[in-house]
């Protein structure tokens, strides 16, 4: 065991000694500094009355369905929802909080969070084999399988210090543009035809959560193209383009039934929040956690198998 703990420092090490580790790292902060900034700048002013506000809304709507510019159907899902929140005495989330910078964050970031874990993942194994080091980590430990399963590992933990990087320094950030209260806020949403509310710092957190899973399948699906393919520039570009790329393709195909067992109509596990519907009809949590799970498995045998069969003498 030890052994192998050694093998998961090791690589461990490997990762953070690249720069382009840290330049990530970097781009990070600095886009997350940027969405601060830029919110500050062009929030509106939360200092008047937001009752008064709310129900000017309204009445504009109202007035909207009275002229006929809208049907009242169209409506009536907005109507339903500012009636409650001045029943329920819930002031809209303002957009320079710090909650609402979260889940900003949370929205606009997913997609980096998933592109620089893709590109650490998809060198992984692959650099090994450009440059010729894998013959020597082969011989100096007990197993391949070991040595594959401590990159795995490695690429794990990357991972959640990504995350756990996003979340505290954007808490961080916004704490110091939009002060460090406001984790009472709550967002007011229409779900299955009634008005629920949610405290929106929580539901933030358990997006995170969500796109921790999505983050994870992207990052083994580069992974297993880093260790089929020996080419490093070939096995990264692959796996950007399948983390950008395919989910619109599969979005674009969930107009079929079938579509719903594609791996990538699944992997956003936020569509399932209320007030949100799953890309197919009729798709559930359980579904989408189970396709998951057998394309997971389905991955792991394949990149596990080929490089055990792997000639590294070649």
């Amino acid at each position: 065991m030890s052994k192998f703990i050694g093998l998961v420092r090791n690589e461990h090490m490997k990762t953070f000694r690249r720069l382009s580790t840290w330049i990530m790292f970097g781009i990070a902060a600095a886009l997350l500094i940027t969405i601060a900034a830029f919110t500050a700048y062009y929030a509106e002013d939360s200092s008047g009355d937001w009752r008064a506000d709310t129900e000017q809304q309204m009445q504009d709507l109202q007035k909207q369905v009275e002229n006929g510019d809208v049907e009242a159907a169209a409506v009536q899902q907005d109507l339903t929802t500012l009636q409650y929140q001045l029943d329920q005495d819930i002031a809209p989330v303002q957009s320079d909080s710090l909650a609402a910078y979260m889940e900003s964050v949370m929205y606009y970031c997913a997609p980096f969070l998933i592109l620089f874990i893709a590109i650490i993942a998809g060198g992984l194994v692959s650099t090994e084999f450009g440059t010729g080091t894998i013959k020597l980590l082969l011989t100096k430990t007990p197993s391949r399988f070991s040595v594959l399963t401590s990159k795995y590992v490695s690429m794990f933990i990357t991972t959640v210090i990504f995350f756990v990087f996003f979340i505290g320094f954007s808490f961080v950030v916004g704490g110091i543009f939009f002060g460090f209260n406001g984790f009472d806020a709550k967002s007011v949403i229409f779900d299955n035809g009634e008005t629920v509310s949610n405290n929106l710092l929580a539901s933030t957190m358990r997006d995170y959560g969500l796109n921790f899973v999505q983050t994870l399948i992207y990052a083994t699906i580069a992974f297993a193209l880093s260790t089929i393919f020996r080419n490093t520039a070939l096995a990264i570009g692959f796996s950007i383009f399948i983390s950008m790329f395919f989910p619109t393709i599969s979005f674009i195909l969930s107009r079929y039934d079938w579509s719903k067992y594609i791996l990538f109509n699944n992997v956003d596990l936020t569509v399932y929040n209320p007030g949100n519907v799953p890309a197919v009809d009729g798709m559930t949590l359980g579904f989408s956690v189970a396709v998951m799970a057998i394309y997971f498995v389905i991955i792991m045998v394949i990149t596990w198998f080929s490089f055990m069969k792997r000639d590294v003498t070649a």
